[in-house]
């Protein structure tokens, strides 16, 4: 039970004695204009112990929180995940927040932030950055009993624009004259564009993702199955090898003779590489490495992949245009999508036809028309 009290001043306070692990503890706070708002002020405190929401971080502002949540959560999630947190609330949550009390949060507050965000950034990319910020306040609720609300939770976002269904990839006859542009391309370092045919090659016959396949090792290619089960991934210019994206991502797949045939002449050739050239450091652990032993540098691979394309004289595409490539031109020669879905490591058959829908209803197109050459 609260007791309240007038002091001096004319002033009114409140005090609350409570027991916490067998010891007595005691929460004041002084200064009210009069005695009810001192009770009123007292009732919330003893509703929100009575709640079990710890009333001794009161004055925890969302910076420091934060930098707790953080530390915490680094034990549960992947070193990539933890990158993307540390990112959104350094550039968009403390810059707003971080020194707000984590009780005085307002939902009003919240709702202007999400609105400003929105306004200059894609309303995707704008719910990724403040769901870390719904996560945490979630946690702050659930978890440590700091709060009785999340005032992020539920808020609503303006419309996104609809993004085209049309993804990027080759053609067919684009995607030969890719390859060998790339096959004959030798620069000023032949050996490392070689490498990096080799690594085109692959993407473009297997649908890897780029991160898959740098931190590919030798030990993962068995005869012809070549097993994805992690995936590279940079942060403040230090490559970490990471779990791959999604659980269905981890698989062993197939591949061709003619890309088994490279992959093995590719391994000679880096070993006599290495004996020819001083300057050059063999990893032979990793299918691929640089100058250095280190992995390649995907920003270094995306350069050459720029330049091939102009050499080529295509349309200037990502690297993972090479896995659309690949899915596309699969269904396109008869594959049904299920196997095209557990090759990509695609985590539902639904995300596979949704990506290639064009390609899918071709399929129908032409199921109806072996249907009807049947009857």
């Amino acid at each position: 039970m609260a007791s309240i009290k007038q002091r001096d001043n004319g002033k009114w306070r409140y005090r609350i004695r409570y027991k916490e692990n067998g010891k007595f503890r005691e929460i004041s706070k002084s200064g009210f204009r009069t005695k009810r708002d001192a009770q009123s002020a007292a009732n919330d405190i003893e509703s929100k112990m009575n709640a079990g929401i710890s009333v001794k971080n009161e004055n925890m502002i969302v910076s420091e929180y934060l930098e707790m949540w953080v530390a915490l959560k680094e034990k549960h999630v992947k070193k990539s995940t933890l990158a993307k947190i540390k990112r959104s609330i350094t550039l968009h949550i403390l810059p707003k927040f971080s020194y707000y009390r984590l009780n005085e949060v307002k939902r009003m507050d919240c709702i202007s932030w999400v609105n400003d965000m929105c306004s200059h950034l894609a309303v995707d990319s704008a719910k990724s950055y403040c769901a870390t910020f719904t996560n945490a306040l979630e946690d702050a609720v659930n978890d440590y009993k700091l709060i009785s609300v999340n005032p992020m939770k539920g808020i609503k976002y303006p419309r996104s624009e609809k993004r085209k269904n049309d993804i990027q990839f080759f053609e067919k006859t684009d995607l030969q004259k890719l390859i060998e542009v790339s096959e004959k391309y030798t620069g000023t370092k032949p050996f490392v564009n070689y490498q990096y045919y080799v690594l085109t090659m692959l993407l473009a016959r297997t649908g890897l993702r780029l991160g898959e396949a740098l931190c590919l090792r030798w030990s993962d290619l068995d005869n012809n199955k070549l097993t994805i089960d992690k995936t590279l991934y940079r942060e403040n210019n230090k490559d970490y090898i990471t779990e791959p994206k999604t659980q269905s991502s981890y698989r062993t797949i197939l591949i061709d003779k003619k890309t088994l045939s490279l992959l093995k002449s590719f391994r000679i050739k880096k070993n006599e590489h290495s004996l020819k050239s001083q300057s050059y450091v063999i990893n032979k652990e990793f299918i691929f490495n640089d100058l250095n032993g280190d992995f390649l540098k995907q920003c270094n691979y995306r350069t050459y992949f720029t330049k091939i394309c102009k050499v080529a004289e295509l349309n200037h595409l990502s690297p993972h245009a090479l896995r659309h490539s690949h899915a596309v031109h699969l269904l396109e020669s008869g594959s049904n999508i299920k196997f095209v879905s557990e090759r990509l490591g695609h985590s539902t058959i639904n995300m596979t036809a949704n990506v290639y829908l064009h390609i899918s209803k071709k399929m129908e197109t032409d199921s109806i028309d072996r249907y009807e050459n049947f009857l």
